[in-house]
């Protein structure tokens, strides 16, 4: 008889994905002139071995010590793992970011939390005892699905309320929409609520349109569509005292069926305060990532790897590109960041041809003398080489070319590269995944900011892997979870394409490390195929 050996799987059969909802109630107020300016950053340990991973981060809320987020943190539970989580709360200054509180416990109590709904106070440091507010998060389990809702509606007839001399005051509307918990749910249940939209503030107006666009279900109503959902109109005030209009209450399935009927917003004494009209509320089934992948698509990888100086010289055992004469067959960080992220993708791409450069050093065994911030790592004109294993062999042979460390790190010309051989094969159904691995600061960020701003209109994600011990700080700012990315222009993105992760986060179990940096990839597949109107249909590909 065979011994029992556990599935391959098994990790995966058990793991769920989760939302957190986040508020916090009586900060500290840390601005002299306004009311602090909030936001909330999520880190989970997902075992003793491994380090805090930043899993997400909401949304900042304007001059308030009593915000409720609409930005859910979506992580994966484990049910068999301890898993630790920490929220870290600051207020957001133009030039850097104060720390208000912070609160450590672990999944388990989260969820163990009666109605799934965790309270607990926020500290400023372990020895700290003052009292910094505290913190509610509310946790739902995420039913998967591919579903979204395309939401347009106006409001009219809004009453304004009128100030000193029968003056009207100044009137900056905008809507939210919670969701309620239960499908018996009613407008005297709006304290236990989540909020999971907020409208951006408009101009002055009684009669306010807002559009929407699209929204996922599991984000709107947790792929419910009979659950209560209550939109709220409201007037923006500095103080961040905002004044409700009032409510609408209704269901997904309710104002898909009522398009065009008008509601009376209502106030909690049961007054009428205007009306609101959905001119638009489809819901729709999105393709997924298999769906494109099975109608032809494909994934395909490119590499680019800093040879700047602060890695270190070669020779030195402390250089992060250092290769050890007594022990060659152990990979470098750099080495085993392609590794990991490469051998999960490398299958996706039927010809496993992969476009790898070099930049911030001098490429002696290109027969180039000055530095170059764009270079093929094989040498060659055409930067592709064959599966993992090219890119891994082709960055040996740099390593024993002659390569000279330079700098500085600048990621713009690698990224031009790149967006021209995709351009010159979008024909060819290809969605490309560019990995940057670099030890330090972009040198050259309002460039790089204004060529992934253009990227984003093309098919292709950005993951960068930081190596090393440097402050990676900036790189936070192209991982635009929280908003889309705006160059020095105004131009903004067309989605989120980025995704960074610093690798000494992993240090203790690598194979963490592709499933948190893959983990918004087929979302952003996604989002350009919809961008780009291109449904999973092999002819509608030949006709793009």
């Amino acid at each position: 008889m065979e011994s029992y050996q556990p599935a391959a799987n098994m990790a995966d059969s058990l793991k769920q994905k989760l939302q957190l909802f986040i508020a916090c109630r009586k900060l500290k107020d840390l601005d002299y002139i306004s009311k602090s300016d909030p936001f909330v950053e999520v880190y989970v340990k997902h075992d003793e071995r491994s380090h805090w991973v930043l899993v997400g981060k909401t949304e900042t809320i304007q001059n308030s010590l009593d915000p409720q987020f609409a930005t859910p943190i979506v992580m994966d539970y484990y049910f068999e793992k301890n898993q630790e989580i920490r929220f870290e709360v600051y207020d957001e200054d133009p030039s850097q970011k104060e720390k208000q509180g912070t609160h450590q416990t672990n999944v388990a109590s989260l969820l163990g939390a009666k109605n799934q709904t965790y309270y607990a106070p926020l500290v400023l440091d372990k020895k700290s005892k003052e009292n910094r507010g505290s913190i509610v998060i509310t946790t739902d389990a995420v039913k998967d699905s591919n579903k979204s809702a395309i939401i347009s509606l106006e409001c009219s007839k809004l009453k304004s309320k009128k100030e000193f001399f029968g003056l009207v005051s100044t009137n900056h509307p905008f809507l939210e929409i919670k969701r309620c918990r239960t499908r018996e749910s009613t407008l005297e249940d709006i304290r236990d609520a989540i909020k999971v939209y907020t409208s951006p503030v408009l101009k002055p107006t009684l009669n306010p349109v807002f559009n929407l666009g699209e929204i996922s279900l599991d984000k709107l109503c947790n792929n419910d569509i009979d659950l209560p959902l209550l939109f709220q109109v409201w007037s923006y005030q500095k103080s961040g005292k905002h004044r409700i209009y009032g409510t609408v209450q209704g269901s997904v399935r309710q104002m898909v069926d009522q398009v065009g009927v008008e509601h009376s917003i209502i106030k909690k004494q049961g007054n009428p305060y205007g009306t609101m009209t959905f001119s638009r509320f489809d819901y729709i089934e999105k393709p997924t990532m298999v769906d494109y992948l099975r109608s032809g698509w494909k994934i395909s990888l490119s590499v680019a790897i800093d040879f700047t100086a602060s890695n270190g010289e070669l020779s030195e055992p402390s250089s992060l590109h250092y290769i050890d004469p007594n022990n060659p067959a152990k990979m470098t960080q750099y080495e085993q960041a392609i590794y990991n992220i490469g051998n999960i993708l490398e299958p996706y791409d039927s010809d496993r041809n992969f476009p790898v450069f070099g930049f911030g050093a001098k490429p002696r065994f290109c027969g180039i003398e000055q530095v170059s911030h764009c270079f093929p790592l094989n040498g060659k004109e055409n930067p592709e080489v064959e599966g993992v294993q090219g890119i891994l062999e082709a960055y040996r042979n740099a390593m024993y070319g002659g390569i000279g460390l330079y700098g500085p790190t600048n990621f713009t010309p690698c990224l031009q590269a790149m967006a021209n051989f995709i351009k010159d094969r979008v024909s060819l159904c290809e969605y490309n995944i560019m990995l940057y691995i670099t030890d330090g600061a972009i040198t050259d960020m309002d460039e790089t900011i204004e060529e992934i701003v253009k990227a984003s209109h093309l098919p292709m994600s950005i993951i960068i892997v930081g190596v090393g011990t440097a402050n990676f700080s900036r790189m936070e700012d192209l991982d635009s979870d929280g908003q889309m990315l705006r160059d020095k222009y105004g131009n903004c993105a067309s989605r989120d394409i980025v995704q960074f992760v610093q690798f000494n986060n992993y240090s203790s179990d690598v194979s963490y490390l592709h499933e948190d940096v893959l983990r918004e990839v087929p979302g952003q597949l996604v989002r350009y195929m919809a961008n780009n109107g291109i449904s999973p249909n092999p002819v509608a590909h030949a006709q793009y």
